[in-house]
């Protein structure tokens, strides 16, 4: 199977910093830093998995886990910068699963990102 990625305008090899900037820039928006998501970004050998960290609710147990759930998961191609997503695994998880797809040269980055569903076109 193809993992399509998208192009990002990464200073290359990405390194901890620059994954950094590049969730701030392409994995971020207002609404996020306003509802206090953050990214959690882990490092493996091919990638970068981040993943979005929702904050906890007032009424939340402080001794209870955090547990991501719904939260999006993507990866940071080190050689590239580029970036695609995937479902809620556990990042170690994904991190093997990205590995094998560049082994298997199933990585596939495309020339641009994809434009937004346009809900208000459909409507006429």
């Amino acid at each position: 199977m193809d993992i399509h990625a998208y192009p990002t305008e990464a200073a290359t090899p990405v390194d901890q910093s620059e994954a950094h900037r590049i969730a701030r820039r392409y994995l971020s928006n207002d609404d996020d830093a306003a509802r206090g998501i953050t990214h959690r970004i882990t490092e493996f050998d091919t990638c970068f998995v981040v993943v979005a960290v929702f904050p906890r609710s007032r009424s939340t147990d402080p001794n209870v886990p955090m547990v991501v759930v719904g939260g999006s998961v993507c990866v940071i191609d080190k050689p590239t910068g580029a970036v695609s997503f995937w479902p809620t695994y556990p990042t170690d998880l994904v991190a093997e699963q990205y590995a094998a797809a560049l082994r298997d040269d199933n990585l596939v980055i495309e020339d641009d990102w994809p434009e937004e569903d346009d809900e208000s076109a459909e409507a006429v």
